[in-house]
């Protein structure tokens, strides 16, 4: 199966997921009051934080010791093990700290909530280890098959509870027990997989030590990078209250399809990255690179010019007029996108430079920090999106930094700069038309589709003139486009 298929597949199976979830902030936004729906973002809030910032980055070793070490069976008991402890201790420790918790972010009602949270934090952990897993082994098509049919049954499960009008806790609890049923699943997988190793692989001797020499700097670095993704909502949460954390949270989410695409992408692509540095062919890491970063771009910044453009009508379409103050968060958020074109981290992942990620991710979450503080103080709420923006563009810059400096190139060449710029542009020409129908007078849904038409006609023109893609990525999307619509790729 090539990168593309497995590209495909993976992004179709995260997709339900993150389809699911937008569907339901949807249904819940619209279904609580502001204050109860505050109450759930932070649970949530809570607990991805606390299921990323313990891990140690080991599901992440996965990929790049798993293919290696001769002992695989003993790796991957070893892993899950460690990772289920740390799921235990992790949720005890959320736990008996609910009342901090509590004051932190400002909501008294998280204290009468503090087991359920307890619960999710213990099932939700262990559940980091199914992807790395499935997708190292190979095993694209039941990994995808598990996510969709879970997906779909979160989706089916919270509905039917609002249906039958049930609380905040209600609903909590029942994602809880769904978590629960998907890590038997994990253990199930991770069993049959450790069990078909024989013994006497070739390849390196494997220690715990080594593995976490590793994956710790990954581990905290990612623990600081979730504090510096969640920083914004963290302060808003302190100087705020339920109801307008909640009114801030609708304005600043991230679009689910964007990240899904460069995770998955920089994910499938790591063991490649691993193996052309592994050789000392910097051309290769930086030829497959810039196809990853040219495709991202040609998707994620129409996207992210056409949201803004539209953010006016479609926030209150989406959420109802309550959430008509998260528009202006919306669009600083969504300028975000522009820098999102990947994770960028992923070279210095495959290079075994985790040590600079960590460094990346002080700094970032530092500067985040003093921000988001200072510029609240100047602007309330929208001083918080604004912080968020900037620092991310700071981050990402100074992973370029390091990567011009360990792959010995010039910042003009780290970057395809000129079919960025053609990416850009044709979005920005695109959406010139669209802002005149803003304030049409016809159905909501209704004009945001004729915007949208109107937009994609306009843009999908010159992205076929422009030197945004090369022929063989043009060739490649046209490969998975039905035969009526190949015509649309030149």
């Amino acid at each position: 199966m090539n990168i593309s298929t497995q590209l495909l597949i993976t992004t179709i199976s995260k997709t339900t997921h993150s389809i699911s979830i937008f569907a339901l902030s949807i249904i819940l936004s619209r279904y609580f009051t502001k204050d109860d729906y505050g109450t759930y973002l932070h649970v949530q809030l809570i607990v991805n934080f606390a299921t990323w910032a313990f891990l140690l980055g080991l599901p992440h070793s996965v990929y790049y010791f798993l293919p290696r070490v001769a002992e695989q069976k003993k790796f991957i008991f070893m892993t899950l093990s460690v990772i289920v402890i740390i799921s235990l201790s992790t949720s005890l420790l959320v736990f008996y700290n609910a009342s901090s918790l509590s004051s932190l972010l400002s909501n008294p009602a998280l204290i009468d909530l503090a087991y359920i949270i307890g619960l999710m934090v213990l099932f939700q952990i262990p559940l980091s280890l199914f992807e790395p897993l499935m997708i190292t082994v190979g095993k694209i098509k039941e990994f995808s098959q598990v996510e969709i049919f879970f997906n779909l049954g979160l989706f089916a499960l919270i509905s039917a509870a609002v249906l039958f009008n049930a609380d905040v806790s209600e609903i909590l609890m029942l994602t809880a027990v769904l978590y629960s049923l998907r890590n038997a699943v994990l253990i199930y997988y991770a069993s049959k997989i450790a069990l078909s190793y024989i013994k006497d692989q070739v390849g390196e001797a494997y220690s715990f030590k080594q593995q976490l020499d590793y994956s710790l700097p990954i581990g905290l670095s990612m623990g600081v990078m979730e504090l510096s993704r969640y920083t914004d909502r963290i302060i808003v949460s302190n100087q705020t209250n339920p109801e307008d954390f909640a009114v801030y949270t609708r304005g600043a989410m991230e679009i689910p399809v964007v990240s899904i695409l460069a995770n998955t992408l920089d994910n499938l692509m790591m063991p490649k990255f691993v193996e052309s540095y592994k050789n000392k062919r910097t051309d290769e890491i930086l030829h497959s690179w810039h196809s990853m970063i040219r495709l991202m771009a040609v998707f994620i910044y129409p996207c992210c010019l056409f949201l803004i453009t539209s953010a006016s009508l479609l926030i209150p379409a989406l959420f109802s007029d309550k959430y008509i103050g998260s528009i202006i968060i919306f669009q600083i958020y969504t300028l975000g996108l522009l820098t999102r074109i990947s994770t960028f981290n992923v070279i210095m992942r495959a290079i075994g430079k985790t040590k600079i990620i960590l460094w990346i991710s002080l700094f970032s979450i530092l500067l985040n920090i003093y921000l988001t503080i200072t510029l609240m103080e100047l602007w309330g709420l929208l001083g918080a999106p604004i912080a968020t923006v900037v620092t991310t563009a700071m981050m990402r810059y100074a992973y370029l930094i390091g990567i011009t400096y360990y792959l010995k190139v010039k910042m003009l060449q780290v970057i395809p700069w000129q079919a960025l710029a053609h990416s850009l542009l044709a979005s920005v020409i695109a959406s010139l038309p669209v802002i005149f129908l803003l304030d049409a007078d016809i159905n909501i849904w209704v004009n945001l589709l004729v915007m949208a038409i109107i937009y994609s006609t306009i843009y999908i023109s010159l992205i076929r003139k422009n030197q945004s893609l090369t022929i063989q990525e043009k060739g490649l999307i046209k490969d998975y486009l039905p035969t009526r619509l190949k015509w649309l790729i030149a």
